[in-house]
């Protein structure tokens, strides 16, 4: 590692200031030591120098370095910023976001003129810390950081989020001391931090003054391997210096360095995170470390964790804060890690860099499988061909080895952390081989991951991202065939053995799905899919769903109200649009139906059944079933009749158990058996009896013919024109359109229509840079279905209780279309049946988002209960997590706010629903006679698909209805595979059949 001189007293302090040619160059950090492990607590004290700095802006490095900053330099009326924190959030510069391509030139190691630079200036009195050495460490600054301490040149940070730590003993003072940093947006090591996500320079994570004791431990590297065989633990813990190792807990007091065999110790895993506190000890400090014993092994295809093999149900994660970006505050990763906990979340990627380490402490602590990442990504050269590209390139190598040891260095000590990754999206070349070899050298208890190496030629495990389903299920069964480098499918072979060597040497290695299920707007559709799949073959180790936490960024209007930006919203010359909200979670961490739908998916039992009997499986690596218990409740028409618990037996991991089924209820209607496993005690991670998986069991008995008498007299005829409003019982229709007006009390103010549309999902738009559309709503767009048009043709009728309306609904300026038939019939009862149809004409160049009817009725009538699938929204790849039942809700809290407005809110499988309101007078039921969902919103498909953010949105004078006899897959095609053929809706005909009724 590169270390630099201070500044010589005969130097001139102006004349170093204005020397820049740092910011372009391509090279590890200077003046830092070495880096190392900093896991536990220290007898050594410390002290933290966040809070509020002063800082200078400059629009460029030249104006910057034209007046130094010295001890002398007045700096009362400079402005201040909060350190841990990111200009763009201080009122300096813009967020900026791009996915890939890179917000400057493409011309490394250059950078341009305008390149936004911060002085940040902090004045501290301190005390020397006698007989010891001190450090100042800076855990995160983007892009890179010039240290200076009382007019000394420190040293410069290359690495946004990596820690540095220089060594200050000889520039630090008894008294008052000034520290200064130069910060700047753009440097070469822009080119190798390209990850999708916004650019935020600053000084974002803490600075911190270390004391070193002479004589004390230095660096520590625990080894803490369990052998499966014979429950012993092999514990040896290197050291700078001679040091004293001891566990009390186990009885242990040896020398660092000692291989210690412990019998019987309880290993780490994430489902049981046992710990145990090991002393490192010597005469002037003492560390503290929480130390997991296991082994991590790949073992015929397999990847094993203390011998057992593990599935990553997992998701990536960007560090994000709505209101402070990744200077993120503890409060926030602990929500985190219990809402990964509290889904069935096992796993974790540190997509595209090391966290704050305080993350992986609570990884250790909770209890998350981690891929701990480094900080590198050019997927910005994907645009030049990757001509240039610094993973091929000899000049980087020292510095991308650099990066890969301070992630693998300060890491090393967290049991949580079991696979290195070296980095991500950078294309293949000799320095990520390098990388490798490094990494391998200095810890071979870990495997190596890299997705963009398809031949495996450097890594331990295979990875690719957005897998298809068949694809994958050619993993599995390990006869996949790859293309040069992109991940398409070729025409597998026909068995393992059949290959080049690079695919047989491949397919000898476990597979990681390193990004899957693109989480981006409503879904990601197709995960119970993956699930089966990843369950289904050993080789596959599991998968990270992308991403986590969508990155909107608090913003108001005019008049207060918030809303979320995204890519676009701060004038980027370049940006990605919403390409950035794509998060399990919405940005303030309220989960998302898509982070339910994980849960289900991800769940640690499975709750099947057959006729007469309960079957419960243990999905679980490690733990049995007794920290849990299962329970039972009989619903009748989505009330509770029934309940209690099973008596299982214990299952062992991978084992199941079967137990009759209770009792069934006695009594007419549709019967739900719903078996939830539920926790038994309290965990750090959700409260006692909180359900992990459940499984469901619905009895329908066939229907009953109605007893309500029809009104119709059996002779119809043509409807001749007229001005008088027709009525059939107690419903006025339109006499020249058929378009029904009322229904005893209730108004229409938007008849029943045939409606095909939807506003289209992220993952149906699969928007390009700057907004264009591609994916299926192009398709959509292109056969006109978000311009359609009705014309009845003919009313046909018997003038007492039948009305029947012919119709046309095309779109304008195309010869398809639909044909359309509302056959009406009333009843002596005031309620009034509908039997839709709708059958395609011509040829249809595309599929249909929805097949369905659109009516409104006045917004009043502003709440909603129903007997179906719920509470939460589903669509035919999106529904694992829903239970037949009685919902009640506002019509306000069905919407499903996602941060780039879009389709949301089906509720799929009614019986029957109800719109009323406080001040609607007469209820609308609405009961089905056919398969059916519904929506109901406070706006209609188009006001939502013209809409940017949530603010663009109010209410109108209508609560729109659509009652659907089906809808489209979601898919994840924004970023990944598109709907599954099982869900996907082709044009062909299709009814909606109901019964709508007053009610007083």
């Amino acid at each position: 590692m590169s270390e630099l001189t201070p500044t010589s007293v005969e130097t001139s302090l102006a004349e170093i200031w204005r020397r820049i040619d740092y910011v372009e160059t391509i090279a590890p950090p200077e003046g830092a030591i070495r880096p190392q492990a900093s896991s536990g607590t220290s007898t050594a004290r410390t002290r933290s120098l966040n809070g509020e700095w002063r800082v200078r802006t400059a629009e460029t490095v030249a104006e910057d370095a034209a007046v130094a900053v010295s001890m002398d330099t007045p700096i009362s009326d400079w402005r201040t910023m909060t350190v841990p924190g990111h200009w763009a959030f201080q009122m300096f510069t813009r967020p900026w976001y791009t996915n890939s391509a890179y917000p400057i030139p493409i011309d490394p190691p250059h950078v341009p003129h305008d390149n936004p630079t911060v002085t940040y200036v902090c004045d501290f009195q301190h005390d020397l810390w006698l007989n010891s050495r001190t450090l100042i460490r800076f855990d995160g600054i983007e892009s890179i950081g010039q240290v200076w301490l009382n007019d000394h040149l420190v040293g410069v940070t290359r690495g946004s989020r990596l820690r540095h730590e220089f060594d200050v003993t000889e520039l630090l003072v008894d008294g008052a001391n000034r520290l200064v940093v130069r910060v700047h947006q753009w440097s070469a090591q822009t080119y190798v931090e390209d990850q999708d996500m916004w650019y935020l320079p600053g000084i974002f994570r803490d600075v911190t003054l270390v004391e070193l004791p002479i004589g004390g431990v230095g660096d520590v590297f625990v080894h803490a391997d369990f052998d499966h065989h014979t429950g012993a633990g092999m514990l040896r813990v290197e050291a700078s210096n001679d040091a004293v190792v001891r566990v009390a807990e186990l009885g242990i007091e040896a020398t660092a360095g000692q291989l210690i065999r412990v019998p019987n110790v309880s290993p780490w895993t994430a489902e049981t995170p046992r710990r145990y506190v090991v002393e490192v000890s010597t005469p002037t400090e003492t560390r503290t470390l929480h130390v997991g014993f296991r082994t991590v092994a790949i073992v015929d295809t397999r990847l094993e964790v203390n011998g057992v093999p593990i599935l990553l149900r997992g998701v990536n994660r960007h560090e994000w804060h709505p209101e402070r970006g990744r200077a993120l505050d503890l409060e926030s990763m602990v929500a985190d890690i219990r809402l990964m906990k509290a889904h069935n979340i096992n796993a974790v990627r540190t997509s595209h860099y090391p966290p704050a380490e305080a993350f992986l402490e609570l990884c250790d602590e909770y209890g998350l499988w981690v891929i701990d990442e480094c900080d590198y990504e050019t997927h910005g050269f994907y645009h030049a061909g990757w001509r240039r590209n610094p993973s091929a390139d000899p000049a980087w190598e020292a510095s991308l080895i650099d990066r890969m040891a301070r992630t693998v260095e300060r890491d090393k000590n967290h049991p949580s952390v079991i696979i290195w990754s070296l980095g991500n999206e950078a294309y293949i070349g000799s320095n990520l081989a390098a990388m490798a070899e490094w990494t391998k050298r200095r810890d071979p208890a870990r495997p190596v991951h890299y997705e963009r190496d398809f031949d495996c030629e450097y890594v331990d495990l295979f990875g690719m991202m957005y897998v298809s389903h068949e694809l994958l299920n050619d993993i599995g069964t390990r006869v996949e065939r790859i293309d040069d480098g992109w991940g398409l499918r070729l025409e597998p072979s026909a068995t393992p053995d059949v290959g080049t060597p690079a695919e047989l040497r491949r397919r000898t290695l476990p597979f990681i799905h390193t990004e899957y299920a693109h989480a981006m707007g409503n879904g990601p559709g197709g995960l119970v899919e993956y699930r089966d799949l990843m369950e289904r073959f050993p080789r596959i180790a599991g998968g990270f769903i992308w991403e986590w936490i969508d990155h909107g960024i608090t913003q108001f209007t005019e008049d207060g109200r918030s809303y979320y930006a995204y890519g676009g919203d701060f004038g980027e010359p370049i940006h990605d649009g919403e390409f950035v909200i794509d998060g399990l979670v919405f940005p303030d961490r309220t989960p998302s139906p898509g982070l339910l739908e994980t849960k289900k998916a991800y769940e640690p039992f499975r709750v099947t059944f057959t006729d007469d009997a309960v079957i419960v499986r243990n999905l679980y690596d490690f733990t049995d079933s007794r920290p849990f218990r299962a329970t039972w409740r009989w619903d009748r028409e989505g009330i509770q009749v029934a309940s209690g618990t099973l008596d299982l037996p214990v299952i062992a991991p991978g084992e199941s158990a079967e137990v009759p089924q209770p009792a069934r209820p006695v009594g007419d209607g549709e019967v739900a058996l719903t078996v939830s496993i539920v926790t038994t005690q309290d965990a750090p991670w959700a409260p006692l009896g909180h359900e992990i998986a459940w499984g469901q069991y619905v009895v329908t008995p066939d229907p009953r013919p109605s007893a309500v008498t029809p009104l119709a007299s059996g002779v119809a005829a043509l409807v001749r024109p007229s001005t008088a409003p027709l009525r059939l019982g107690g419903a006025t229709f339109n006499p020249r359109s058929g378009a029904l007006e009322s229904l005893g009390d209730v108004q229409f103010t938007i008849s029943p229509v045939v409606d095909l549309w939807r506003a289209p999902t992220n993952n149906d738009a699969r928007r390009e840079r700057q907004g264009s559309i591609r994916g299926e709503a192009a398709q959509w767009l292109a056969a006109g279905l978000n311009a359609m048009d009705f014309s009845p043709r003919s009313l046909e009728g018997d003038g007492v209780g039948t009305l029947t309306v012919r119709g046309w609904l095309g779109p304008r300026g195309y010869p398809h279309g639909v044909a359309t038939t509302f056959e009406w019939t009333a009843f002596g009862d005031g309620s009034l049946e509908l039997n839709a149809t709708m059958t395609p004409e011509g040829e249809w160049p595309s599929r249909w988002p929805r097949a369905g009817v659109r009516f409104g009725i006045p917004r009043t009538h502003d709440r909603v209960c129903w007997y179906g699938y719920g509470p939460g929204e589903g669509y035919p790849d999106t529904r694992a997590a829903l239970k037949l039942g009685y919902y009640e809700s506002s019509v306000a809290e069905l919407q499903i706010p996602y941060v780039s407005p879009q389709e949301n809110g089906a509720r799929p499988g009614v019986r029957w629903l109800e719109l009323s309101g406080a001040h609607a007078g007469a209820r609308l039921r609405v009961e089905a006679l056919s398969p059916l969902g519904f929506t109901a919103r406070p706006w209609t498909s188009e006001e939502l698909e013209c809409a940017r953010h949530s603010t663009d949105l109010s209410a109108g004078p209508s609560t729109v209805v659509t009652l659907d006899a089906a809808l489209d897959g979601v898919g994840s095609d924004s970023c990944g595979p598109g709907v599954l053929e099982q869900y996907q809706l082709t044009p062909r005909p299709f009814a909606v059949r109901v019964r709508f009724a007053p009610l007083l």
